[in-house]
């Protein structure tokens, strides 16, 4: 998603909500504007907290805020950051 996106930026439409992933886990998941196009996003806890250290933790103050992403590492491994702009 991040690698074949020309803008790199993500506009969020939703305040979130947790949803069960392929595994069965419950997950934070967002409705976030991307390149023209609506889709799911999961952030790692090192976007949440870059989230919540910008906008506060109220999350329907992130509604209409944008992130940019790119790949980077995590503890040891490779994961999407996001950081609010």
């Amino acid at each position: 998603l991040v690698r074949e996106s020309a803008s790199k930026k993500l506009i969020i439409l939703s305040s979130g909500t947790m949803q069960p992933n392929k595994e069965g886990q419950m997950k934070f998941n967002l409705l976030v504007e991307m390149d023209g196009q609506q889709k799911n996003y999961i952030p790692n806890k090192t976007t949440i907290k870059a989230l919540q250290t910008k906008y506060g933790t109220e999350r329907t103050a992130w509604i209409g805020k944008t992130l940019v992403l790119q790949v980077g590492t995590v503890l040891g491994k490779e994961a999407i950051i996001g950081s609010p702009q």
